[in-house]
């Protein structure tokens, strides 16, 4: 009776630590699985408006993706942002990322008597905060729909004013024969292809 009771005993044993090592083993290989993802609620002290700053693997974006909308937001801040101390270096990147007849409009704003440098000069200060870069795809051609957030101070005047734009673009990357000095500028080839703004209506 008592063997068989040891018997028994080691059996029960025998399962429980067999039991005891499979739940060690799972808990092992599920923990990477299950992890908390930390979110950031940002809220802008000028606007009031409140955004979620997510990381890349939360969002699932693809590379390809991300490159698209590296090369608008710089476009973008290039294009509508002003800073007299890097005006030329802002107005030759625009033209380096657009067609030619997208580049003639970009030129015609700093063209003429009424030319806006010639406006602003060292006294504005335009700065472009990107708050939504949507990609979307029409006919087989690359488009995005970007809202940003244009801040214009006046040194002047001590005034600063606000308003959200809604920036439609066409673009592509087109990959053609250009100098060391534009490779490195613009290295992908990326060109705007049709370009629209308008205010947002609230």
């Amino acid at each position: 009776m008592i063997e068989k009771s040891n018997q028994r005993a080691w059996l029960v044993a025998f399962i429980s630590m067999a039991i005891s090592i499979i739940a060690v083993i799972a808990v092992i290989f599920l923990t990477p699985l299950k992890t908390t993802e930390p979110y950031v609620i940002r809220v802008d002290n000028t606007t009031g408006m409140v955004d979620i700053i997510t990381s890349l693997q939360e969002e699932q974006i693809s590379s390809i993706e991300a490159l698209d909308k590296y090369f608008i937001s710089q476009y973008i801040k290039a294009r509508e942002g002003y800073y007299y101390k890097f005006l030329n270096q802002d107005y030759v990147l625009t033209q380096l990322m657009s067609d030619e007849n997208v580049a003639n409009e970009y030129r015609a704003i700093y063209a003429g008597d009424n030319a806006l440098d010639q406006i602003y000069k060292d006294n504005v200060e335009v700065r472009v905060k990107i708050l939504s870069i949507v990609l979307g795809n029409s006919n087989g051609v690359k488009t995005s729909t970007i809202r940003a957030l244009i801040t214009k101070k006046d040194s002047v005047t001590k005034s600063t004013q606000q308003s959200t734009k809604v920036i439609t673009l066409a673009y592509d990357f087109l990959l053609a024969k250009t100098s060391e000095e534009n490779r490195i500028l613009n290295p992908l080839g990326f060109k705007v292809t049709n370009y629209r703004v308008d205010e947002e209506i609230r």
